[in-house]
């Protein structure tokens, strides 16, 4: 694997920490990483355990921030439900409280009564109707503006796990959220028949282009990709980054040719993009991807949807890559579509 390369390259000890380290440099996932270690690089320093232990706070820093924002969000929206049934329950307190007023007014009324004690019931309920509107005023402007700050603190909340959802370089959805959506759609696809299917792709000789022209223009390369795939699907379809440079898409109530077709549109329109560096104006040229397709069986779980997939792949790379490559999802054949 590229990780295992990269530290037998800068004589890195192969512990569970650089690992981590080193897949995330890999994968591009981390601009802050990748920043740090490039320059490492240039001023030609060792990787020791001190810097490895630097760099994997690193690593580990995005995902708790975003554990930490949801976090917050969601013990600030329990805060907030807990003030509004506090509201409600002072409410119910004030409710029962002017009924036990009335109930004294009522029974003194179904007394006889003088005209003097008549006028004190009259101011009674006089005033213990003020109170109760002044109090309701009160408990109503209170439960406006908690309504307004549960709505606010609804959408911190659906915004941070959107945040940890999406892959922050592309604009697409993460590693994390491709797993639980194939996992919701292989479910689905299981119960109710409907077609599924699974697109793995690859931009072909990326590690070359960014060891020839810089991770900027990769990250500019990804972000294209990126871009194409959100731009192509439908509402219901999930383009990911994968991982690096290998991108995915979920497909549900879609049938393998026209996925088929999907990819090669996609292809054929990065594969027309000419591209410069957005920095210096120079002309980069062109990159391809190579994509493998698969469509749901029953008995299907993520895990041999993504094999399949990955296994059309590797025969587009093997056979010149620029290619779409579906295989029929219940045998080991594969059908070549032409580039």
């Amino acid at each position: 694997m590229e990780a295992m390369r990269l530290m037998d390259e800068y004589q890195v000890d192969p512990t569970p920490s650089a690992y981590s380290v080193w897949y995330t440099y890999a994968a591009g996932q981390n601009p802050a990483l990748t920043t740090r270690i490039n320059d490492r690089l240039g001023e030609g320093q060792p990787f020791d355990e001190t810097f490895i232990h630097e760099l994997d706070e690193l690593v580990n820093a995005p995902q708790i921030a975003l554990t930490n924002s949801t976090t917050s969000a969601s013990d600030q929206l329990t805060g907030k439900m807990d003030s509004v049934l506090e509201i409600i329950a002072t409410a119910s307190g004030d409710t029962n409280m002017f009924g036990k007023s009335m109930q004294g007014v009522s029974a003194a009324l179904s007394s006889e009564i003088s005209a003097a004690d008549l006028g004190r019931v009259v101011d009674t309920v006089v005033a213990a109707t003020k109170q109760m509107e002044k109090r309701s005023r009160a408990l109503e402007e209170r439960l406006t503006q908690s309504k307004q700050e549960v709505e606010e603190l609804r959408t911190n909340l659906a915004q941070a796990r959107n945040e940890a959802m999406t892959d922050q370089l592309t604009g697409i959805s993460n590693r994390k959220a491709f797993d639980e959506v194939l996992l919701t759609q292989v479910t689905a696809a299981a119960q109710n028949g409907e077609p599924l299917c699974l697109a793995m792709a690859d931009i072909d000789f990326f590690k070359k282009f960014n060891d020839t022209f810089g991770h900027q223009a990769g990250d500019q390369v990804l972000r294209l990709v990126g871009r194409c795939l959100d731009g192509n699907v439908k509402g219901q379809d999930t383009p990911a980054r994968y991982g690096g440079e290998e991108f995915a898409m979920i497909l549900p109530n879609t049938v393998v040719d026209d996925a088929v077709k999907l990819a090669n549109h996609i292809r054929e329109t990065i594969q027309s993009r000419e591209l410069v560096k957005k920095s210096t104006g120079e002309n980069l040229g062109k990159v391809t991807m190579s994509f493998g397709i698969t469509q749901f069986v029953l008995g299907d779980t993520p895990q041999t949807m993504i094999e399949r997939a990955d296994k059309a792949l590797y025969r587009a790379k093997e056979e010149g890559r620029n290619r779409v490559i579906k295989s029929d999802g219940d045998s080991a054949e594969e059908e070549r579509i032409s580039a």
